[in-house]
Order: structure tokens, then sequence, then C-alpha cells
């Protein structure tokens, strides 16, 4: 049987060629900016000029997402802000309505770190799966059709791209290793 894939669900990713030429810099620069409940710091990042070189490769990188999907706009950062997570923080489930494409860059993580959760927009109450309590974890279970979630580790210079309705979260950090990372909404130019 042939199989069609009509109506995937995407998440771009791709690695910032110069991560080591920004980190340090982009860490002192941040880390003179308050940080509210266990991390966050509400700085539009995006309208910073001394972080225009990563600013105009995520723009780039956001664009080239789009034009994979045939989209006919330009895009560009509408909003930012950054992460400085501390062990407790955590994202619970949310999307970013009202945009169209959403980005997280991390400045700074490690794998073994609590990753960054995408959640299947297909919520399909049937049950064709036959899933229950006890079987629901076992991988065996879904395939590329059927997973209900989807997770990125952390990674220094990785930056991660998608649509902004897809719901996502980030469990609670329990790791002492840093995790900085940077948020971005874009719409059309």
């Amino acid at each position: 049987m042939k199989l069609d894939v009509w109506f995937p669900t995407i998440i771009g990713s791709t690695v910032c060629p110069f991560i080591d030429k920004i980190q340090d810099k982009y860490k002192k620069i941040i880390k003179k900016y308050p940080a509210i409940n266990k991390g966050f710091i509400n700085y539009p990042v995006h309208q910073d000029k001394r972080f225009k070189k990563l600013n105009d490769w995520i723009s780039h990188e956001v664009n080239a997402f789009s034009k994979e999907h045939r989209f006919i706009y330009s895009y560009e950062a509408k909003e930012s802000w950054a992460w400085d997570y501390q062990i407790g923080a955590y994202q619970g489930s949310h999307t970013h309505l009202g945009h169209t494409l959403s980005a997280t860059f991390f400045l700074e993580g490690y794998p073994k770190d609590t990753p960054l959760t995408f959640i299947n927009p297909i919520h399909d109450m049937k049950n064709p799966l036959g899933i229950h309590a006890h079987t629901s974890f076992k991988r065996s279970i879904y395939n590329s059709f059927t997973f209900r979630s989807c997770y990125y580790a952390p990674r220094s210079g990785l930056l991660l791209i998608w649509r902004s309705y897809i719901e996502h979260s980030v469990d609670v950090k329990y790791r002492p290793e840093k995790r900085i990372v940077f948020v971005y909404n874009f719409d059309p130019i």
C-alpha cells in the first residue's frame, strides 16, 4: 500500500555555525538583565544591536523555513525574550497564538537537561491505538504518523523553528547545567 503524507507537523532545526564566537559575549550581556520566575528575562533580544549577528542568522533561517512551506511573505521578529532557566523552572504546555512562526535558540544547553517537548496538534479522541495508562509510554505502539509528542534535547547553538500554533512545553528543570534560551515570534514584514 502507498501512504501519502499530506499534513505533517514540521519542526525545523539547525545549528548556529558561529556559536563558539558569540556564546560568552552574549551570556555576559544577558546576565545584566533581571530575571524573574526562576529565569524569565523580559528583554527584547531581537531589538538589541549587540545581538545583530545572531538575529540576522535566525531571521535568515526562519525565512528559509517559510520558503520551504511556500509561504508568500517574508518574516521578521516581532517580539523576543530570554530564559536563564534555574532549577525548578518549567514552561507548561502553551502556544504562541497571534503569531505565524516561533523559534527557540539555545545560547547554552546540554543534552541531559530537560528537553523542549512539542505536542501533536491532532487529537484523535477515538483511541484507535488502544492506548491505556499502562501502555501509553511504550514507544513501540507509535510511529511517525501517531507519536503524541516529540522531544528536542538542549544543545548550545541549536535553533528550532515551528508554526506558532503548535503546543509545546518544558518539564521542570532539575539538572544544574546552564540552559539559556532566546525565544522569538515572527510575523510578516
